[in-house]
């Protein structure tokens, strides 16, 4: 069953009681984060706001996120063609950024620290992302980044339960970003107009131990806007799944995907999904695995983000859309935060 959430007026996320007042999914933010009813001691609200942009092979992300006794804001800068890296990162424990509860509303997130400052703005018709710091290791490092803020495109938008009644995850993905700007780390600088890019937008108390596979792409086919969103292992998707593609920017639910991989992280993958007349198949061949690792008193997280190329089709309203050659990515994450 996938529970999908119609129309412009918004429902509560939380009941008095800070259980899910209606988990299921929406095409947009049909949500109201009520994060005052979260029901939670002072260490276990989560909240994070994620960027990812990518061009000839370049990445860049840009975070601010905390998990109530730590916040954690980091720009990263890498080449999936050499494996080059280069990043900048704060942790700064007791501190909890002030976040904006509706990312589709004009908001302002911000992180200052002695030379490091991080800021996420929208308005109405733009995302100006910016970065300026500096590192031991690679001197200054800016970002600046100009997006086209398009309240109306679709996107997924998901209100997942757990075991206990009180936890839960609310995440707003948004894909066919594109970007003007650039990254430079101290005498590297990377052009970033035309960049494609996503959001990824969490919200949410749950388990300590956890683990997920997310998966993401956006692009051209044929000219026309095509982007797809897939996940699965973390929490509770009998209301609805983290899988939708999209097509000239029409939202295409899918219910649980058949994944199968011949081996570990840099062989190849097959996935298949389908409910009625809406279908999808994947074939993605690993080029490179942007492995991250965090270790600081409680926190311990490992992700596999692997970069590759996605060969398939979907079918849309007007028919079959095959694809070939198509940067993404699909990422293992196994948590204890």
């Amino acid at each position: 069953m996938q529970y999908r959430l119609k129309g412009g007026q918004k429902i509560v996320l939380l009941d008095g009681l800070g259980r899910l007042y209606r988990p299921g999914w929406a095409s947009r933010m049909n949500y109201h984060y009520n994060r005052e009813q979260a029901r939670k001691t002072p260490f276990n609200l989560k909240e994070w706001n994620f960027y990812q942009f990518i061009k000839d092979r370049w990445v860049v992300q840009l975070t601010i996120g905390h998990v109530s006794y730590a916040c954690n804001v980091a720009a990263a800068l890498f080449s999936l063609d050499t494996g080059e890296k280069r990043e900048v990162g704060r942790m700064k424990l007791f501190h909890i950024p002030t976040l904006d509860r509706d990312p589709e509303q004009p908001s302002v997130n911000e992180f200052r620290d002695k030379d490091f400052h991080m800021r996420f703005e929208v308005t109405d018709r733009a995302r100006r992302l910016t970065f300026q710091g500096r590192s031991g290791r690679w001197g200054d490092v800016s970002v600046r980044l100009e997006l086209e803020n398009d309240p109306d495109n679709q996107k997924l938008v998901i209100a997942t339960p757990f075991r206990r009644p009180r936890q839960f995850y609310l995440n707003y993905k948004e894909n066919y970003y594109t970007a003007r700007g650039f990254a430079r780390f101290g005498d590297l600088r990377v052009d970033l107009d035309g960049a494609s890019g996503v959001l990824d937008w969490g919200r949410g108390i749950w388990p300590y131990r956890h683990e997920w596979w997310w998966g993401n792409l956006t692009a051209q086919v044929d000219g026309a806007d095509f982007a797809f969103n897939i996940g699965w292992g973390f929490g509770d998707l009998r209301c609805a799944t983290e899988n939708v593609y999209f097509y000239r920017r029409k939202a295409y639910k899918l219910g649980t995907l058949r994944v199968e991989r011949e081996g570990g992280f840099m062989d190849s993958w097959h996935i298949k999904g389908e409910a009625g007349k809406r279908a999808m198949e994947l074939c993605f061949r690993p080029i490179y695995d942007n492995y991250t690792e965090n270790k600081l008193l409680v926190i311990d997280t490992h992700c596999n983000q692997v970069f590759g190329l996605f060969d398939g089709w979907v079918e849309t309203d007007g028919g079959r859309v095959e694809f070939h050659d198509l940067l993404g990515f699909i990422e293992h994450a196994v948590n204890r935060w």
